[in-house]
């Protein structure tokens, strides 16, 4: 499983992708990825509740995560996840 991360989550990744740790759901790679890239990445990712943040897109092979499960969303050996800020802007 390959993870891809954009713009600051990039950033505080240090890198634009990686190996995937082994996770059978959307939130144990989450917190997997929160072990392996420190604080500030699992910061920016999760509320203080340990739900995904507002602010970021989860997708899994190009499906939003909120139509697959959420956190409980299943992964499997193969899948892409994309990482990505909420664009905002005016």
């Amino acid at each position: 499983m390959r993870v891809k991360f954009f713009a600051q989550l990039r950033d505080l990744a240090g890198c634009a992708e990686d190996d995937a740790p082994a996770a059978a759901t959307v939130g144990e790679l989450i917190f997997a990825l929160g072990e392996r890239y420190g604080r500030k990445f699992r910061d920016k990712l999760l509320t203080a509740e340990g739900e995904l943040g507002p602010e970021i897109v989860v997708m899994v092979n190009d499906r939003h995560v909120v139509h697959l499960g959420g956190m409980d969303a299943p992964l499997k050996d193969g899948d892409v996840v994309r990482m990505l800020p909420l664009v905002t802007g005016g």
